[in-house]
């Protein structure tokens, strides 16, 4: 059950460090000036954290709706990296040995040290593969569509992060799974070992903190943000918020999840100067294009089919190969 793992963003720990994050942000934004913090502080601290208009908006009862739907597909694509993760894991390790040749002995010998360097290599590599998957997202039209499932949530809300297409958590997955395994792999080469990280409930201790300091506010509209020096160095839950609006200055910036340095270096980090009033979806005019939940599954592969081809002629055929397309997933995990 999600509340009971770690690895998970609804980890009881998580959620309860959530809450009392945004407790302190809204006593921080009650001393401000009326035109520097939102407007909802007015409604107390539950009416502003647990605000209806949010939690009961019909874009969360999308997200609500497509959580469960989801559950069940994101279970089977998990499995299906955990079993290909080995073989990429074995792919590179030969790779290694082929080209720098066999080693005859270690490098270096394990430690604490050793394992915290390796803790701290882990998370770069997830990181940055996080990051060029949604750069890539963004930037590749057919991926785009998919994508903008994520990007139609008109609120955010705790579960808007598994608001994410088949397709999008398939790409993600394979993102990761070679830039993190080519790490495991060339460790294992100099160490002549396995891979050994710090954990915390079987979750690198490094990704542990980073959940339980507010990775829940990333979708919510609780705005956290940091002071500016560190928000070059870490994206805040504010500055992911930044990159949900419709507003055409935050258009295709802070792609990162937890550094900022890779937007930095790629020219695509925004740092808010301030309190900052958003509004979220895809864009002015059309918010949120999705009309069902059922659309949500199936009306990308329509887009992406119609960006790839300029034509409508094969729509109805790309709708179809969705239809299947999900039904194999789902049939996948099933049985």
């Amino acid at each position: 059950m999600a509340p009971l793992l770690p690895s998970t963003s609804l980890f009881y720990l998580y959620v309860v460090s959530a809450f009392i994050i945004s407790a302190a942000v809204f006593f921080f934004f009650e001393r401000r000036e009326s035109e520097h913090r939102p407007d909802e502080i007015e409604k107390g601290l539950f009416g502003y954290v647990f605000d209806r208009k949010v939690w009961f908006h019909p874009s969360s009862k999308q997200d609500y709706y497509f959580f469960v739907v989801n559950t069940f597909i994101y279970s089977g694509i998990i499995a299906h990296f955990m079993i290909s993760g080995h073989i990429v894991f074995n792919a590179f390790g030969n790779v290694f040995d082929s080209v720098l040749g066999p080693r005859q002995e270690a490098l270096f010998t394990l430690s604490v040290f050793t394992s915290l360097a390796y803790t701290l290599v882990a998370v770069l590599a997830i990181d940055f593969a996080i990051f060029l998957t949604h750069y890539v997202q963004h930037k590749f039209a057919p991926l785009w569509h998919f994508h903008s499932v994520h990007h139609s949530a008109e609120v955010l809300n705790i579960v808007t992060v598994y608001r994410q297409h088949p397709v999008d958590l398939f790409i993600t997955g394979t993102f990761m799974v070679v830039l993190t395994e080519v790490a495991f792999a060339f460790y294992a080469y100099l160490t002549m070992s396995e891979p050994a990280q710090l954990t915390i409930g079987g979750l690198n201790v490094v990704l542990f903190g980073f959940y339980l300091l507010g990775y829940n506010l990333r979708h919510s509209h609780i705005w956290l943000s940091y002071p500016r020096w560190l928000s070059y160095i870490f994206i805040s839950p504010a500055q992911h918020q930044t990159h949900h609006s419709i507003d055409e200055k935050h258009f295709d910036k802070n792609f990162g999840f937890i550094f900022a340095i890779w937007d930095w270096l790629f020219g695509t980090l925004y740092v808010p100067k301030g309190y900052e009033k958003l509004e979220f979806g895809i864009s002015r005019a059309e918010p949120n294009p999705f009309g069902s939940v059922v659309e949500l599954y199936l009306k990308p592969f329509q887009l992406a089919w119609k960006e790839i081809t300029g034509s409508k002629l094969f729509s109805r055929f790309a709708m179809g190969f969705g239809v299947a397309a999900v039904l194999c997933v789902v049939f996948s995990v099933a049985f």
